[in-house]
Order: C-alpha cells, then structure tokens, then sequence
C-alpha cells in the first residue's frame, strides 16, 4: 500500500464515522442516550403513575408503602441515571476531542443529565430520608409529596431535555449513517 493510499483510507474510515469502524467508539454514544432515555421514561412512569398512586392513599399507608418501596426504586433508577450522566460526559469527551458539529450538543445534554444528580444532595436525598424516618408526622404527608412531585418534574423534565439533546447530537454527528438511528 502506497502512503497516498494509506492517507486516503485513513480519511475515508474517519468519515465513515466510529458505528461503521466499530469498536467503543461507535457504542458509547448510542449507550448513552439508549441510558437517558430509560431514566427519562423512568421519571415519567414515577410521575404519571407513581406519585399520583402515592398521592391517593392514606399518608400512613403511604409512609408503611414508602419505606418497604421508596429505597428499591432508588436502587433501580441512581444506576441507570449514574450511567446515563457518565456515558453522556464520555460521549461529550470523545465529540469534543474529534470536534464533530454536534460536540455542543453533547455538553448541553451531559449538563442535562448532571442537573438531575445534583438535585439528589439538593432536594432527594433529604426529602428521601425523611420519609423513611419512622417519626415523620403524618400531617405533613400531603405537602412533603406536593414538593417531592415538583422537584420531580424538574429531574424528570432534564431527563426528557437530555434524551432529546442526545439524539439531536448522536444524528447530527453523523447524518448519513441511519444505522445508528
């Protein structure tokens, strides 16, 4: 192989994009919004069916129903969100370092998905434990589940933004390839 044609068929594999090379490269960003997807329709289940579950039954059945079911669902969706936000940083990295259009994109996404960790110190995790607390007044059920349904829609409403900004980035990135689509 001469190097002219050495250089060309490196050039020609770089526009292919990383799906059609294979490898790492061609997964993670697929992984990565395949992650945020799964913890936005995550937040969504919770807030069209869960919450609203929560709200109509009697605050001591729910704090009994909370503490058996409230630590499982976060051991469910924190490694789904925990991944969604590392892949999405990973995807970024890689974006920006091949500087492809969409690299931007990307950064806002991952800052989506950090936003929803953040809110875990902010409001979550507190609120969480206080459920969970057997001497939670009963009395104050009714409004600790109206501000733990709005930080939600805030978590859940970044999660929807980073899925949409992930798949924006991911097809834009690489527009002629609808395989990844």
């Amino acid at each position: 192989m001469t190097s002219t044609t050495a250089i060309t068929d490196r050039a020609r594999r770089r526009r292919q994009g990383p799906a059609r090379r294979g490898g790492a490269a061609g997964v993670a960003p697929v992984a990565a919004v395949a992650t945020t997807a799964a913890f936005a329709a995550g937040g969504l289940l919770t807030q069209t069916v869960v919450v609203p579950t929560w709200q109509g039954m009697e605050p001591r059945a729910f704090l009994a129903h909370f503490r058996r079911y409230g630590p499982i669902t976060g051991a469910t969706l924190f490694p789904i969100e925990l991944t969604s936000t590392l892949l999405l940083a990973g995807a970024t990295s890689s974006a920006v370092r091949r500087r492809e259009p969409a690299r931007v994109t990307w950064a806002l996404a991952t800052a989506a998905m950090i936003g929803t960790v953040l809110l875990l110190p902010i409001h979550f995790a507190p609120a969480n434990r206080a459920l969970l607390d057997p001497d939670f007044p009963v009395q104050d059920v009714p409004s600790e589940l109206r501000a733990w349904r709005s930080w939600n829609w805030a978590r859940t409403g970044l999660a929807v933004l980073a899925t949409g900004l992930s798949c924006a980035a991911l097809t834009a990135d690489h527009p002629h390839d609808r395989s990844r689509i």
